[in-house]
C-alpha cells in the first residue's frame, strides 16, 4: 500500500478511536470502525458496519471531517468493494466501485483509483470471454500433376556492341559580376558636425564649410546639417539674417540633389517643411 493509503488508514484508525466515546455511533463511528475492522481481517463485521454508514449517508467525500480536526476521505463503496474483492464476490466489487458517485470522487484520488483500477481487472479478467475453439486441419491438397517442361529453344548468342559516348560539352564560362563599387564612408569631420548638431552644439555647426568636401554627397550633407543648425539658432534668437543665410545652405543642398528629404528621426517637422519651401 502506498504513502497515501496508509496516512488514510492513520487518519481513520483516529477517527475510530475518538468517536469510541460517543454514546450513541453515527455514520461516521460506523464507517470509521469497519475500516479499522477490514484492516483487522473482519471482513463480516466490516461489511456489516461500513454498509449502515452508507445507509446512513450514501455519499463520498474526497475530504470529510470525522471527528474534532480529523480529516480523511468518506469512500465506504470503495471499502464494499475491496471486502467483496476478499470474499471472492467480483459482481458485488463491481456493482460498488462503477457506481456514479464513487467513480466522481475516486477519479481525485490517483493512489486510490489505481488500486481500484488493478484490483478491479484481476476480479473481472475471466468474465464474459468467448471460448474459442482451434481451427479444424484443412484437407491435403493433392499433388499437382507432374507437368513436363518444353524442349528448350535454341538462342543466338550475338556479341553487344558498346555504344560510343560522345565527348561531354566544355563547361560553360563563369560570368563574370561586374565590381561593385564600395560606398565610401563619411569623412570623420562630417559625423562630428552631426554628433554636434545632435547635442545641440549648433555655433560649432553653423562653422564648417561644406566647400571643403569634395565628394558631391559628403558636401551636400555638410550643407544639410548646417542649415538645420543656423535654422534652428534663427528660430531661438529670431535672427532673421540666420534664417536667411539657413535657407541658403538649404538651397544649395537641394541643388545638390533636389529629391533628398531630411530624416525625420534627425530633423523637426518644421526644419523639414523649411528645407522643402527653399528654393
Amino acid at each position: 500500500m502506498r504513502a497515501g493509503k496508509s496516512s488514510l488508514r492513520f487518519l481513520l484508525g483516529l477517527a475510530a478511536v475518538a468517536a469510541g466515546a460517543a454514546a450513541h455511533a453515527d455514520y461516521k463511528d460506523d464507517y470509521a470502525h469497519g475500516v479499522k475492522s477490514y484492516e483487522a481481517g473482519n471482513y463480516e463485521e466490516a461489511q456489516k458496519l461500513i454498509r449502515d454508514a452508507l445507509d446512513a449517508h450514501a455519499e463520498p467525500a474526497v475530504r470529510a471531517r470525522l471527528y474534532g480536526q480529523v480529516f480523511a476521505p468518506y469512500l465506504p463503496q470503495h471499502y464494499l468493494g475491496l471486502i467483496a474483492l476478499k470474499q471472492g464476490d467480483c459482481a458485488t466489487l463491481h456493482a460498488q466501485w462503477d457506481s456514479s458517485e464513487n467513480k466522481q470522487i475516486i477519479a481525485q484520488l490517483p493512489d486510490i483509483a489505481g488500486e481500484e483500477q488493478r484490483a478491479g481487472a484481476a476480479c473481472g479478467g475471466a468474465k464474459n470471454v468467448a471460448k474459442v475453439e482451434p481451427p479444424k486441419p484443412a484437407p491435403p491438397e493433392k499433388p499437382p500433376a507432374e507437368v513436363k517442361p518444353p524442349p528448350p529453344k535454341e538462342v543466338a548468342i550475338t556479341t553487344p556492341q558498346k555504344p560510343v559516348t560522345p565527348p561531354p560539352p566544355p563547361p560553360p564560362k563563369p560570368v563574370e559580376k561586374p565590381p561593385v563599387a564600395e560606398k565610401a564612408a563619411p569623412p570623420d569631420a562630417l559625423v562630428q558636425a552631426f554628433d554636434q548638431y545632435l547635442g545641440g552644439r549648433y555655433t560649432e555647426v553653423a562653422r564648417i564649410n561644406p566647400d571643403a568636401y569634395t565628394d558631391s554627397r559628403a558636401r551636400l550633407h555638410a550643407y544639410l546639417v548646417r542649415a538645420a543648425a543656423k535654422y534652428t539658432q534663427a528660430r531661438i534668437a529670431a535672427d532673421d539674417a540666420l534664417l536667411a543665410s539657413a535657407k541658403a545652405d538649404a538651397a544649395a543642398a537641394r541643388a545638390l540633389d533636389a529629391k533628398l528629404t531630411p530624416d525625420a528621426t534627425l530633423f523637426s517637422p518644421a526644419f523639414r517643411e523649411f528645407y522643402n519651401a527653399s528654393r
